[in-house]
């Protein structure tokens, strides 16, 4: 359960992507140590705060279990000499600075490579290194904005808003860690590290990928356009609002529309020529929507799950964050689990989403206090007692 065992991290990252790259590979066993400045990883204060305790930002607590706090002042040179002994003594190096911050410090790739051959370097960052917005700063909406995943309102419609979720932050953080992994397998036949590259605006991009396909085909075919509330070419693919809430249904095919017809009571659909075809379907979209869409909106999401899954139907209930805390599918998965905190008394959080033969991995140790480490990886480092009090006292290390 633990492959990544006697893998050594050292984590400048912050916020989001690189955090989140940091934890996967502390939950598949690597040793992480995160390197944080005297104020802390900003995510710490980021509200809403857990049961309200400052310093218990609900994002940190996401993306920072099973690693270690270390804070160090990167601005004095004994700061420097610190982080540049244990990157001499990593395997993996993570980082999300502004364009040539870490090459100004002394601890860019190029440099630290001298001395750690071995070392995989890996840079996160908004835009990449190349091109016009190579040195501008972004965040997942950002990024949500600039790949077109913002749906452009019409006329008297809301304003472009977000995806509730910080997808590509998410993915952002998995590439790197995927990229790492390679670097790892390739170092073991080579012995040699590499610089890994990611960023946002590329997870964007390759997130979009089927829509940009979709959108080249669009120039050279007539083909109608989806209905506007569905965002799909097949009919029925889109939310249902039911007697108790709402729905989702997906027809990828014939076959599932026929399954459908079969679910609704319907049988007489299935073969009727306005929507015996997804051509047909959609030519005759608004006709069929005032079919079925009342038939659902008189049951209840229960009663739909039922019928839907019995006959085959791709269905999910449109769930609230509580209601998806709460799902037996949910309880049953064993997802969600507990840690406890020493700061925070009891957390409750999502485990790593891969089983090992089938078995679900407990999720490790809680995120560090601020500096929980500090004098614990300095002591390992060779420094003194005195020495470690010393560097406190000049407020080197915290």
């Amino acid at each position: 359960m633990t492959p990544l065992a006697g893998i050594r991290v050292l984590d400048f990252s912050t916020i989001f992507a690189g955090p989140h790259c940091g934890q996967l590979l502390g939950d598949y066993g690597a040793e992480v140590i995160k390197i944080e400045p005297l104020s802390g990883d900003d995510s710490r204060n980021w509200a809403p705060f857990h049961t309200g305790l400052p310093g218990s930002g609900t994002l940190f607590l996401v993306v920072n279990r099973n690693k270690r706090s270390v804070v160090v002042d990167l601005k004095k040179p004994q700061g420097l000499e610190i982080v540049r002994r244990l990157a001499d003594d990593c395997d993996v190096l993570i980082q999300n600075f502004s364009a040539g911050v870490m090459d100004r410090l002394g601890l860019g790739h190029e440099r630290l490579h001298q001395t750690n051959p071995r070392l995989i370097y890996c840079t996160i960052s908004a835009f990449g290194e190349t091109g016009p917005l190579a040195h501008a700063r972004g965040y997942d909406p950002m990024m949500q904005a600039f790949s077109g995943m913002m749906r452009i309102p019409q006329p008297g419609e809301p304003a472009p808003a977000r995806i509730n979720i910080p997808l590509i932050d998410f993915t952002t953080g998995q590439n790197a860690f995927a990229g790492i992994l390679a670097a790892l397998l390739q170092r073991h036949s080579s012995g040699k590290g590499a610089h890994i590259e990611v960023c946002l605006a590329d997870s964007a991009l390759a997130l979009q990928a089927w829509g940009l396909q979709r959108a080249w085909a669009a120039e050279n075919t007539q083909a109608p356009p989806a209905a506007a509330s569905a965002m799909s070419d097949n009919v029925p693919y889109e939310s249902f609002e039911a007697a108790d809430g709402w729905i989702y249904i997906a027809c990828g095919n014939n076959k599932l529309w026929l399954q459908f017809c079969q679910a609704m009571a319907r049988p007489d659909l299935a073969d009727h020529p306005d929507y015996a075809t997804n051509n047909a379907r959609r030519a005759h979209y608004a006709a069929l929507m005032a079919i079925v869409r009342p038939l659902i909106a008189g049951r209840s999401r229960a009663h739909w799950e039922q019928a839907f899954v019995a006959c085959g139907v791709p269905f999910a209930p449109v769930n609230t964050l509580p209601e998806l805390a709460r799902h037996p599918q949910v309880q049953a998965s064993g997802m969600v689990q507990e840690y406890s905190s020493p700061q925070f008394g009891v957390v409750k959080t999502v485990a790593r989403a891969v089983r090992f033969d089938g078995e679900l991995a407990r999720v490790g140790q809680p995120p560090p206090a601020l500096g929980a480490h500090t004098r614990q990886v300095l002591g390992e480092l060779g420094y003194s007692a005195t020495e470690i009090e010393a560097l406190l006292a000049a407020q080197v290390v915290a």
